[in-house]
C-alpha cells in the first residue's frame, strides 16, 4: 500500500494562531499536521503479505511493530504554537530548531519514546540525504556527550551520537537539552513515507535511551511550562492543523468531563485495560479469544444478542460469572453511595495518595483490571496493535483480511463501533476511525494489526482522532474526553 505524499508549503508548516487555554502564563500550543509515525513499517509488510497472497505464498507473520525496549520521538514554532500537519491521516509532525543560529527540523511528537533525535550532517543514508540534517559544527551552543545511540525498529534502525544543544519549541527555549543525531538511518525513514526528519519523544524518564532527559522533563525541571501537562488534538484529513499544547490543556477542544486514568507503569503511557466489545454485544473479545480457536467462534454470538440456550456450556458459565461480578460492582457502588455518613476525609482516603484534589473526585475509585492486560496511549503509532487472536477476530467481524488488512468500502455504513473499556471507563471507536481510507487509492483497510511480540495493546492515532487527550506528568495520569470538531483555533 504505497503512499504518494505532496510536501506542504513552507506557508502552511509556519502557520500559527492564539489559543484558548486552561492553564494560564507559559503554555505552549502546538498545532499539530498528521503525518508518518515508526510503525510506517506496518503499511510495508502488509504491502508485502498482499503481494505473497497475490502470488499464492503462505502469509508470513507481521513483524513486531514497536520496539519495547528503547525508544524514538516529535512539534514547531512561533509563540504558543506550532502547527502539527496530518499527512494522510497516518501520522503528525511539527517543527522545533536546534542550535545557535537555529537549524529548523520536522519531526513527530511521540508519546511512546523518550528521546529525541534529527539526522546529522555525517549521515549519507537515502533518508538523511532527503531531510534536513543538523550541523553541529554551526552552532555555538553544542557540547558533545560522547555517547553512542541505537533504536531499533519493526523493519529498521536508527543509530548515532548523542549531543546537546539549545532547543527551541513552540517559542520555549530549552538551554542544553540533551538528544543524539544519527549517523545512519535506515530505508522505513526514507520519502515518501516518512516527511518528518526526525523524533520527539513525550514518555517518560524510565524509557529514555542511555539515560538521556527528555525535552519534557526538563522543561518541568526548569520550570519553563506552568504545569507539569502536555495535551493533543489530533485533526482528520490530508493536511488539516491539530494541536500539541504544552503547559496546559485547552478546553476549547473537548466535549463533556476528561475521563481521568492512572498510569499502570511510568514508563509509556500505560493503563488498565479491561475489554472490546461489538456494537451491543455482550461478550468481551479479550477474554473470548483468549484460548480458543478464533476462527470457529460463531460471530452471531458477538454481533448479535444470544440467548443462554443458545451458548456452549462453557460460555454459559462464563456469562454467568461475568454477569455476577457485575452484579457484586454494582451492589457496592450502591453501598458507597448510600454511606452519607462518611465524613469528606475518610471518603479522600480511599483514593490514591499521588492523586491531585483536582482530579481526584473525576478517577474511578479502583479499576478492576485484567493484572495482565494494559494498554499504551501512542501519538507515534498510527493504527490499533493488540494480540494476534483479538485482532483476527475482529478483522472476521468487520470483513477484512488478518494479514493484508484489506477490506471492503462499500459495507461500511453498516457496520457498528467498538467499545473498549480503560481504566473503568468506556471509550467509543467509530468504524471512521478504525477503517483506513486511502485518500489517493480510495481504497480501505482496517486499522486493527497483529503485534506478536508487544506486552501490551497500542492506540496510535486511530483511536487518538476521537479524543482530545491529556498527559499529566507529575500526577501519572492520562485524561480523555471526545473531541471538539472543527478544531478552533483562536
Amino acid at each position: 500500500m504505497k503512499r504518494t505524499v505532496v510536501l506542504a508549503p513552507l506557508a502552511l508548516l509556519f502557520a500559527t494562531s492564539l489559543h484558548l487555554v486552561h492553564a494560564a502564563g507559559n503554555v505552549v500550543s502546538i498545532p499539530l499536521q498528521r503525518s508518518f509515525n515508526r510503525n510506517s513499517n506496518i503499511l510495508v509488510t502488509r504491502r508485502i503479505a498482499r503481494t505473497r497472497k497475490e502470488q499464492g505464498k503462505d502469509m508470513m507473520q507481521l513483524a513486531p511493530d514497536v520496539d519495547f525496549d528503547e525508544d524514538s520521538h516529535d512539534v514547531e514554532p512561533d509563540f504558543g504554537q506550532v502547527r502539527l500537519t496530518d499527512a494522510t491521516d497516518t501520522y503528525y509532525y511539527g517543527m522545533i530548531s536546534v542550535g545557535t543560529p537555529s537549524q529548523n527540523f520536522t519531526v513527530t511528537f511521540d508519546t511512546g519514546s523518550a528521546n529525541m533525535w534529527i539526522p546529522g550532517i555525517r549521515c549519507t543514508s537515502k533518508a538523511c540525504l532527503q531531510h534536513n540534517r543538523y550541523d553541529h559544527e554551526l552552532s555555538s551552543t553544542y557540547q558533545p556527550l560522547n555517547g553512542q545511540f541505537a533504536i531499533q525498529y519493526g523493519t529498521g534502525e536508527v543509530r548515532g551520537v548523542t549531543g546537546q544543544d539549545t532547543v527551541k519549541v513552540g517559542g520555549i527555549t530549552i538551554k542544553g537539552q540533551p538528544f543524539a543525531e544519527s549517523i545512519s538511518e535506515d530505508e522505513v525513514f526514507e520519502l515518501p513515507d516518512t516527511e518528518f526528519d526526525g523524533l520527539f519523544g513525550l514518555a517518560f524518564k524510565s524509557l529514555s535511551s542511555g539515560g538521556l532527559v527528555p525535552p519534557m522533563t526538563k522543561m518541568i525541571e526548569e520550570a519553563l511550562v506552568d504545569e507539569p501537562v502536555f495535551a493533543f488534538a489530533l485533526s482528520e484529513g490530508h493536511r488539516s492543523f491539530g494541536e500539541l499544547l504544552l503547559g496546559g490543556y485547552n478546553k476549547l477542544h473537548y466535549k463533556g468531563e476528561l475521563r481521568w486514568m492512572r498510569v499502570t507503569r511510568a514508563k509509556y503511557w500505560q493503563v488498565s485495560m479491561e475489554g472490546i466489545w461489538y456494537g451491543d454485544g455482550k461478550f468481551n473479545m479479550l477474554s473470548l479469544s483468549k484460548n480458543r480457536d478464533v476462527s470457529k467462534i460463531p460471530l452471531d454470538l458477538i454481533t448479535g444478542n444470544p440467548t443462554d440456550a443458545t451458548l456452549p456450556d462453557s460460555w454459559r458459565q462464563e456469562k454467568a460469572d461475568e454477569t455476577a461480578e457485575k452484579a457484586r460492582k454494582k451492589a457496592r457502588r450502591k453501598a458507597k453511595e448510600s454511606d452519607l455518613d462518611m465524613d469528606l476525609e475518610e471518603k479522600r482516603k480511599r483514593l490514591s495518595a499521588d492523586t491531585s484534589p483536582k482530579l481526584k473526585k473525576l478517577l474511578p475509585a479502583r479499576p478492576n483490571a485484567s493484572p495482565d492486560t494494559s494498554a499504551i496511549i501512542d501519538t507515534g503509532t498510527s493504527f490499533l496493535l493488540g494480540d494476534p487472536s483479538s485482532v483476527q477476530l475482529i478483522s472476521r467481524i468487520i470483513g477484512a483480511d488478518f494479514h493484508t488488512g484489506d477490506m471492503s468500502c462499500a459495507h461500511l455504513s453498516e457496520l457498528k463501533s467498538f467499545w473498549i473499556t480503560l481504566g473503568g471507563f468506556k471509550f467509543e471507536i467509530a468504524p471512521e476511525h478504525y477503517v483506513y481510507r486511502d485518500p489517493v487509492k480510495k481504497t480501505c483497510s482496517s486499522a486493527w494489526v497483529p503485534s506478536y511480540d508487544s506486552p501490551f495493546w497500542v492506540l496510535g492515532d486511530s483511536f487518538l482522532r476521537a479524543y482530545y487527550a491529556v498527559f499529566d506528568v507529575k500526577e501519572k495520569k492520562v485524561g480523555l474526553a471526545p473531541i471538539n470538531r472543527p478544531l478552533r483555533h483562536v
